[in-house]
């Protein structure tokens, strides 16, 4: 019996013994894997690198070899080996399928490179290789040479074309981009009567070429400049020379320069990174999508900074009065256009203000209100459970949720479900007595005057700002709405855009500046427009020559 339960214990030790092997085993084995699997992780994150100490040599093996280890986890990098029969060298082009044109590569680069000599322009050893394929075999308008790898993989990834020849320690770069892009429209949020139809797109170049077509002089100054660190995105700096402040020009670069992050997401981050004011509601630049206003601007002596796959534009100062400016002021009679953009700032103050006065009057100075009127309100909130405040706060989030949701539907039905989710909500709070009939009509009005706001960033800041307003008017009254209005006076006295005070030029600091009133409150008539604006600075101050 013994001997059984010997045996037994042997046999329980023996497998205890190989589970603990295996068990070993196992471990060992995953430790490997986790070795290999970093190894592994190692290796791509030194791929997405750039490798700074690849250089041209004169190789084109090992050229090609270098732009395959930097490229070689793209499928769309693609490189073709060909003879140059001319001068009887191996050579190979690499580009970008998608961004470079492939047709011209094929008829004008290695259709050209692939013929026989021409009769009695043979290369010769005298002879300098890329002036010789340049002048003699490449038809192809902009060519250029490139000794660095790192220039030549930013031009390659922006569409160009890179040439190798063998023994040679330097590339030719053709241009060849042709990327797709969207066609030139109407803007979707700066509706236009009688102006211009068209709008940026998201390719640089179209959108500067929209600006010169309005401005055929060769003071129109662009600049290109790189912004974020891996994304490379190209950024253009447009002024007008002979207008512009120097000084503004070098303020904007050096704020471009500034910049260190990966990747610009849209001009909005560039914005925010570039304003006096990050941490104030209100731009201190304006973006616009019009090419027309750019133009207005440009000619004025502004700045304007446009970005490659963005179709908006920045023009820098920007004033509290250019948010209230639209192209169509100048396409009217100035009688009209000073209506009705005097209405505009009447629309502005009553849009922010008019719940919160709503609030006040009804919560502590009721007495304010003519008496019919007073007790028509009084009548009306008769059975309402909450104060006038958080009533005016449930309708307020309300309207915020029925104008968000007719944003992001589609166009074809979301108009109509934020004006009959208007019209349902309304009629069934009121009648579920939830809120009263003046409440919503205030509401209503309130909507409707800051549809008539013709920036839509100051709309959405005017939106915001009527729940604090409307804080102060239910716990002070109107003195409480007269002292938001104040503290928001004394925020746009403190805050600059470029050096330029915020209330430039509704406020005047000197004679000099009086004529820039008639392009604020109201429209002047064309003829009495003959001076730039003075806060700008501009070097050529007359708009009109006598």
């Amino acid at each position: 019996m013994n001997n059984d339960n010997n045996n037994d214990n042997l046999s329980a030790g023996k497998n205890l013994a190989a589970q603990v092997k295996s068990l070993k085993s196992l471990i060992h084995h995953a430790r490997v894997i986790e070795d290999e699997v970093e190894v592994v992780a190692r290796s791509l994150q030194e791929k997405y690198v750039f490798p700074e100490a690849y250089q041209l040599e004169t190789s084109l093996k090992k050229n090609l070899k270098t732009m395959k280890d930097i490229l070689s986890d793209s499928y769309d990098f693609h490189f073709r080996e060909f003879l140059i029969v001319a001068v009887n060298r191996q050579a190979a082009v690499v580009f970008i399928e998608g961004m470079s044109n492939q047709e011209l590569i094929n008829m004008q680069i290695i259709d050209k490179l692939m013929l026989p000599p021409i009769p009695g322009r043979e290369f010769s050893p005298q002879d300098e290789m890329f002036s010789y394929i340049k002048d003699t075999m490449l038809s192809v308008a902009s060519i250029s040479k490139v000794d660095v790898l790192s220039e030549a993989v930013k031009r390659l990834l922006a569409g160009d074309t890179l040439l190798f020849v063998d023994s040679i320690a330097w590339l030719i770069v053709v241009e060849s981009r042709k990327m797709e892009a969207r066609a030139i429209s109407e803007p979707a949020t700066e509706i236009n009567i009688r102006g211009a139809r068209d709008g940026f797109v998201e390719s640089l170049q179209t959108n500067i070429t929209l600006l010169r077509r309005r401005i055929k002089n060769p003071n129109l100054i662009t600049k290109k400049v790189t912004l974020g660190v891996r994304s490379e995105t190209d950024i253009a700096i447009v002024y007008f020379r002979g207008i512009v402040d120097g000084k503004l020009v070098h303020a904007v670069e050096q704020r471009l320069e500034k910049i260190k992050i990966d990747l610009p997401n849209g001009v909005g981050v560039i914005q925010g990174m570039m304003e006096d004011h990050p941490y104030s509601p209100f731009p201190t630049m304006l973006a616009t999508e019009r090419p027309d206003k750019v133009v207005a601007g440009l000619m004025e002596g502004k700045v304007a900074v446009m970005m490659d796959g963005a179709p908006f534009s920045l023009l820098a100062p920007a004033t509290l009065s250019d948010f209230f400016q639209t192209s169509d002021d100048y396409n009217e009679k100035w009688v009209v256009s000073s209506l009705i953009r005097f209405a505009r700032y009447i629309s502005a103050l009553l849009a922010l203000a008019t719940p919160a006065v709503f609030v006040a009057i009804t919560t502590f100075t009721p007495g304010m209100l003519p008496m019919p009127l007073a007790i028509n309100i009084a009548n009306a909130r008769l059975g309402i459970p909450f104060p006038a405040f958080l009533e005016a706060l449930v309708m307020i989030i309300l309207l915020e949720i029925l104008q968000e949701a007719g944003i992001r539907l589609p166009k074809t039905i979301g108009p109509a479900v934020s004006i009959v989710g208007g019209l349902v909500v309304g009629e069934a709070t009121v009648r579920a007595g939830l809120v009263s009939a003046p409440m919503v009509i205030v509401i209503a009005f309130t909507a409707i005057a800051s549809f008539n706001i013709a920036n839509y960033r100051l709309n959405l800041i005017v939106r915001l700002l009527r729940v604090p307003l409307m804080l102060m008017g239910a716990t002070l009254g109107m003195f409480g709405v007269m002292l938001g209005y104040l503290l928001l006076v004394a925020h746009f006295s403190m805050i600059e855009s470029f050096g330029v005070p915020y209330l430039e030029p509704m406020i005047q600091k000197s004679a000099r500046q009086l004529s820039d009133v008639k392009d604020t409150f109201v429209v002047a008539p064309p003829s009495a427009m003959d001076e730039r604006p003075a806060y700008l600075k501009p070097e050529d101050s007359q708009r009109q020559k006598e």
